[in-house]
């Protein structure tokens, strides 16, 4: 949801996806609720339904930034979420590959933390809600 973080995810996508105008569902707190928020995490995925089914979609990406309003939490803390929200949206068996990533706005970094293939991903312990 964050303005800050718009641009340098699409430009990520972009370059490292090939993907021109990627799908864009946006979450205050992405990651956090979808690791927390069940209703939440239902109605993203029929957001993602609609990405895969009508458009094609193969691939997916979940981000996590730092300075997140919607879901406080440190830089590692947002790293796990990222694993267990990439772990769920594998789960939903959407898309081919679901890839986790982390935005440090302050120093304009992006790193991507995990990648899963089909609807295999193990969701990390200290996620589960």
């Amino acid at each position: 949801m964050d303005g800050r973080c718009q641009e340098a995810v699409g430009s990520w996508c972009r370059h490292t996806l090939g993907v021109e105008h990627p799908d864009t569902i946006t979450i205050a707190g992405c990651d956090g609720v979808l690791c927390r928020d069940e209703g939440e995490r239902e109605r993203a995925l029929t957001m993602a339904r609609i990405s895969a089914e009508a458009h094609g979609s193969r691939r997916a990406v979940v981000v996590g930034h730092s300075g997140c309003a919607g879901f406080v939490a440190s830089p590692e803390e947002h790293q796990e979420a990222v694993r267990g929200a990439v772990a769920r949206v594998a789960a939903a068996g959407l898309f081919d590959t679901v890839i986790g990533l982390y935005h440090d706005v302050d120093a304009d970094e992006l790193a991507e933390v995990c990648r899963a293939h089909g609807s295999k991903a193990e969701v990390p312990s200290s996620v589960i809600a």
